[in-house]
């Protein structure tokens, strides 16, 4: 996994200086927090010139909204890739779905660190930029389901989320501690994860619903 302070300077020629600053605040808020994490320090992370923050975002405040909803947006987007298949793709299960986030979660952990770091610190802004698509995956979940306005299916539905939102969350933010104890190797991660998801479908009495 490639730093998001360490792009190669080929890359960071075909970057916007927009991308960059939200690259580079993405990881120092993550690494740093919001007090820890300067408008210098960003802007020369991000090679840019001291005022970029306030041109292109208006300030460090909303910078740090922008970098929450575009951490959030890019956990809870299911869909492929390739969105100019968009049309001619069949529906993916629901275990695919989640090996799809547990890829981005992998691809840059520096996003759900960020998240749980604004939750933990009591900040509104990551449930003000969480709550949209996660109701949205919560609809697709409960739609996968079949529940329509049964109140015992929606319990369940409710519950079944819960036990598949949390271990990703909690575990992709915990990996170093978890590894280390557990003497785990990186690649190691998505297997038990995947077998995690899979323990909890069943559990729940939907695992072949699921799996194709």
């Amino acid at each position: 996994m490639k730093n998001l302070l360490e792009i190669d300077t080929n890359n960071c020629m075909n970057l916007t200086t927009r991308e960059r600053l939200l690259q580079a605040a993405t990881r120092l808020f993550a690494d740093n927090g919001y007090r820890g994490a300067s408008v210098r320090d960003i802007c020369n992370h991000a090679g840019a010139n001291p005022g970029a923050v306030s041109y292109h975002f208006g300030g460090k405040r909303q910078l740090y909204r922008a970098v929450l909803r575009r951490a959030a947006g890019a956990l809870a987007d299911m869909a492929p890739a390739n969105d100019g298949e968009a049309d001619d793709r069949e529906p993916i299960s629901v275990l695919d779905a989640l090996r799809r986030v547990l890829d981005r979660m992998q691809a840059d952990d520096a996003a759900t660190r960020l998240l749980l770091r604004d939750l933990a610190d009591g900040g509104s802004i990551a449930v003000e930029s969480l709550t949209p698509p996660l109701r949205t995956g919560f609809e697709q979940l409960a739609a996968a389901l079949g529940h329509g306005d049964n109140p015992h299916a929606s319990h369940e539905g409710r519950l079944l989320f819960l036990g598949l939102a949390s271990p990703l969350f909690l575990l992709t933010a915990a990996w170093p501690v978890v590894a280390r104890t557990l003497e785990l190797e990186i690649d190691q991660r998505q297997a038990l994860l995947t077998e995690l998801v899979r323990r909890t479908l069943r559990a729940h009495g939907h695992q072949e619903a699921f799996e194709r």
